[in-house]
């Protein structure tokens, strides 16, 4: 089974390049994980995220994990706080 570090770094780092979208450089200021099924290890996921609101210098994500069956095996959110414009 995966580690639930090991499954927060998958959802931060999918909500993370969403921020990308903006052409801001982001970094994570809160994140809240749900562990709903265990994570296989040995089985294909599939790990999605997209933004949910945007406030001033904040970006508000959101992002599951899922098997191949299409059971949500975890879920998270995060704010996002923009540090500087990409360059």
């Amino acid at each position: 089974m995966g580690h639930g570090g090991i499954i927060a770094t998958l959802l931060d780092e999918a909500m993370g390049k969403v921020c990308r979208f903006r052409e801001a450089r982001a970094v994570t200021a809160e994140m809240s994980i749900q562990f709903l099924k265990p994570v296989r290890v040995d089985e294909e996921i599939t790990v999605e995220a997209h933004e949910t609101n945007f406030v001033g210098r904040n970006i508000f994500q959101s992002g599951e994990i899922r098997n191949a069956a299409g059971d949500v095996l975890a879920r998270g959110t995060a704010r996002f706080v923009i540090i500087a414009a990409k360059q």
